[in-house]
């Protein structure tokens, strides 16, 4: 199973992987350093080495430039993906934008249940006891479409996003949290309300 990154490595990989795409060439720790605001080269190579041995990168010894990516070929990496982190929600918008995309993370495809789309954090502790944590990371499986019972990504009022357990029977939609102190949502038939898809698993600390 892939190990989780930091904000900082996930920074510093992208970093990396930004000037392989447009140089050929990977930066110096110096580079690194200067582009992250590190001073110290030191730190630099603790977070490369790092990500070294998360299996993200490969150090060629005695080389200024000797960082290499591993790719979706390398053993290591093969059961990983790349998707993106999707920031706030714009009134009206679709949750999943390329607007509002902060960034991309690489994730262990084993984390999830259903395969994801892409991530959201969340924000507050109302599903709590379903293990939900304020901050988490959530993997989206995009689709309009569920069935009652399934936690599920919704959006309401247009700009609204929620993580809640769909409770549907016949015309009655409700939003069940699932945390003391915390009461349902109804939605308005006349607000804009849409499931965006339904919830594939998290991450958490990243």
């Amino acid at each position: 199973m892939t190990l989780q990154l930091t904000a900082r490595q996930s920074n510093i990989l992208d970093f990396i992987r930004d000037r392989l795409d447009h140089t050929g060439q990977a930066p110096t720790l110096e580079e690194i350093g200067l582009a992250m605001g590190l001073a110290n080269v030191s730190a630099v190579l603790k977070h490369v080495r790092s990500l070294e041995a998360k299996g993200r990168l490969l150090i060629e010894p005695n080389r200024s430039r000797g960082i290499r990516l591993v790719t979706s070929h390398d053993p290591m990496d093969a059961d990983t993906m790349e998707l993106p982190l999707v920031g706030r929600i714009a009134a009206g918008e679709p949750l999943f934008s390329d607007a509002r995309v902060e960034r991309t993370l690489r994730v262990s495809s084993w984390l999830f249940r259903l395969k994801p789309d892409y991530l959201v954090r969340v924000v507050g502790d109302s599903m709590r006891d379903e293990g939900i944590l304020d901050q988490d990371i959530v993997g989206v499986h995009a689709t309009p479409v569920a069935r009652h019972g399934q936690v599920v990504a919704a959006r309401v009022g247009g700009d609204r996003f929620t993580i809640k357990r769909l409770h549907w029977q016949g015309d009655v939609i409700r939003l069940l949290p699932n945390s003391p102190g915390y009461q349902p949502i109804d939605p308005d038939p006349t607000e804009d309300f849409a499931i965006e898809g339904l919830f594939a698993g998290l991450l958490r600390g990243s």
